[in-house]
């Protein structure tokens, strides 16, 4: 599924699979879908050190594995179930990201602009497909919240696969292709969306070292701290 393209770590979210509620407009999804987007997902809270005031623009994303982990591990008794997901996207797609982030964000060290910037790749795990996420001032919007897989299966003929995430790159492009061409249209989605395909890997998160040390932040990358 990926052996052919290269994909750089974006970043991880320590949380649940989504359970979609018995609405009229999730009836045909499966009964539990692994996401990375805050709008579906409940996400456990970030276990690092940062400011009161990064909380809300950083948040949900760990740049590291140790960190999602030990999100994980910190949680209350009844978060234990929690997951840890990486989003990797494809080299042409993590530059327009970092571009995204950065006009968004400028130079603050969001934890997807500094993994961006690294360019590696994330830690072994389980693949689970391919989900197109639309970035909107820091969110980033599923496919699911407008419903984009319906229509790519109607105007595409792609088929998600049983966890509704997409098996290959090419139908996860097509996808967010299609949809940010739709902006504007009746069934388009809102013009500041952009739409991408992503990767998601789950993680064991038993295979992660408890005291591992912060990840190195890359000259390039640095903020000034805000007064």
């Amino acid at each position: 599924m990926t052996r052919t393209e290269s994909y750089t770590l974006a970043g991880f979210v320590a949380g649940f699979r989504w359970m979609p509620a018995g609405q009229d407009w999730t009836a045909d999804l499966p009964r539990v879908v692994p996401t990375v987007s805050d709008c579906l997902a409940h996400f456990v809270p970030t276990d690092r050190d940062i400011e009161p005031w990064q909380q809300s623009l950083f948040e949900p994303w760990h740049r590291s594995f140790q960190q999602a982990a030990n999100a994980v591990r910190h949680a209350p008794s009844e978060s234990r179930t929690a997951h840890v997901l990486s989003m990797s996207v494809a080299a042409t797609v993590a530059t327009e990201l970092a571009t995204m982030i950065e006009m968004w964000i400028g130079d603050l060290p969001h934890p997807i602009r500094m993994n961006l910037a690294q360019s590696a790749a994330a830690p072994p795990g389980t693949i689970l497909g391919f989900e197109v996420l639309g970035f909107d001032a820091g969110r980033f919007h599923s496919w699911l919240c407008y419903r984009l897989d319906t229509q790519t299966l109607d105007t595409l003929g792609i088929r998600p696969g049983d966890a509704a995430l997409l098996t290959t790159l090419n139908d996860a492009q097509q996808a967010a292709d299609m949809a940010n061409n739709n902006h504007g249209t009746q069934d388009g989605t809102p013009e500041d969306v952009s739409w991408f395909p992503a990767l998601i890997t789950e993680h064991d998160i038993d295979e992660a070292v408890r005291s591992s040390p912060e990840p190195a932040v890359p000259p390039s990358v640095r903020a000034k701290r805000r007064p």
